[in-house]
């Protein structure tokens, strides 16, 4: 028997809990905190399941895989939702928002390992280039955009017993407010003959660099008709990923965990491209590089996982020494890193430098090292990029830090305050870029 909303108090719930048939009404969706994007698939059994990219609610709910108390209905069910994401594939490589779109996620690992790989429930996207922003109209002209065109896909498939999706119900807010890259959800309702309704979900990030090129990749649709052609990640980068978030991330999910070791299975990592996914992720990772005995420690939320997927073999501890003896190799083997940290870290860092030497162009040295202070960019790192900008070397990494302190208290950044309470911490700064540079 499905739960009430209000018996649903604070995560992590219950394995045995359930999400009630009927999603929240407005009123009780506000008062409990429930994110918008919530929508139960009604009549089925689905288990709630914390998820960290809306954790700027209360209750950072969505509802799990759906269960039917009939097989064929079950079936029929997951056959209707795998076209309903045909259509919404083929109606974006048909669209003008093809180019600015990079597929990730369990869609990619389904093409590659077929059953072996989650059902995939949802599409993620990194929206390129890198300089669009969220916030910018263009963002909400491309979601409406792909809303109707995936309805009108649908339309035209011209078949009596397929899904049909409809723009108009469909709903979306932000994601990951407080972690990784800023992003948006967007979630397509669809239906089908004699089925509950069901939703298509897509995560559009934003700001995010790509370590690596796209790969222009045909993902096979479920009826064998022609496939969806996108611009995507290759399966070293989504390893690459995949890895990172296991790492950085505040709450390392399962299911991270379990594709990571999937796609470990015939997928080299090299570290270096890790490492530039890592700190293209976090500026501060690049004084703090991972080891292999950073993965051997993972803790990770395995019973979140394992209430959607129960019937997957082994445990998360057999998952987790799967991966790290799969990995070992990439700690292990050479690394072309420079040794010395200065050169190290503005090579590692050169993608932002970049990013604001345009900045410099269109403002001025004192504005892109505004805009640095803006961004929350760690001193330690701003000083690097500042002293790249000015064209300085190691030995002048000093008067730099001179300058980036004036623009972070101009900006009212909050490292000021920390460095006010740490005072050793300009001199450690000037010595970890001086380690080995001979200055």
């Amino acid at each position: 028997m499905s739960s009430t909303w209000d018996e649903l108090t604070w995560g992590p719930w219950p394995g045995d809990a359930e999400v009630p048939h009927e999603g929240p009404d407005a009123v009780t969706r506000e008062r409990l905190g429930l994110p918008a994007t919530l929508r139960p698939v009604p009549g089925a059994l689905q288990r709630p399941v914390f998820d960290p990219a809306l954790k700027q609610y209360p209750k950072a709910m969505r509802a799990g895989e759906p269960l039917f108390a009939s097989a064929e209905t079950g079936e029929q069910w997951y056959a209707a939702r795998r076209r309903a994401v045909d259509h919404v594939l083929a109606a974006i490589a048909q669209s003008r928002w093809a180019e600015h779109l990079v597929l990730r996620g369990s869609v990619l690992l389904r093409a590659w390992y077929g059953d072996a790989a989650r059902e995939p429930g949802d599409l993620d996207f990194v929206v390129v280039p890198r300089s669009w922003q969220m916030a910018e109209h263009r963002t909400r002209e491309m979601l409406d955009g792909i809303a109707q065109a995936a309805e009108a896909m649908s339309d035209e498939a011209h078949l009596p017993d397929d899904v049909q999706l409809n723009a108009a119900g469909a709903v979306s807010e932000d994601i990951w407010t407080y972690d990784r890259v800023p992003g948006r959800r967007l979630v397509l309702p669809w239906k089908a003959e004699g089925l509950p309704q069901g939703t298509v979900q897509l995560d559009f990030v934003f700001n995010e660099h790509l370590p690596a090129e796209p790969e222009l990749t045909e993902i096979p649709r479920y009826d064998g008709g022609e496939p969806a052609l996108l611009q995507a990640a290759s399966p070293e980068l989504s390893l690459a990923w995949k890895v990172m978030w296991l790492l950085d991330d505040i709450y390392p999910q399962g299911k991270d965990l379990y594709d990571a070791w999937l796609l470990a299975q015939d997928t080299r990592l090299g570290y270096r491209l890790l490492v530039e996914a890592m700190v293209a992720g976090d500026p501060a990772r690049v004084r703090h590089l991972p080891t292999l005995a950073d993965v051997g420690r993972l803790e990770v939320d395995w019973e979140e996982f394992h209430k959607e997927y129960p019937g997957l073999p082994g445990t998360g501890e057999d998952y987790h020494y799967r991966l790290t003896s799969a990995l070992t190799p990439t700690f292990t083997s050479e690394s072309d890193l420079p040794e010395q940290e200065y050169v190290r870290r503005a090579e590692l860092l050169r993608p932002r430098t970049a990013m604001y030497e345009i900045l410099r162009a269109e403002r001025g040295i004192d504005g892109a090292l505004r805009a640095i202070a803006d961004d929350r960019i760690p001193i330690a790192e701003g000083v690097v990029i500042a002293n790249e900008l000015l064209g300085r070397g190691p030995s002048e990494v000093a008067a730099t830090l001179d300058q980036v302190l004036r623009a972070y208290e101009s900006a009212g950044s909050g490292w000021i305050g920390y460095l006010r309470r740490n005072p050793d911490e300009q001199a450690k700064i000037l010595a970890d870029l001086r380690d080995g540079s001979g200055v």
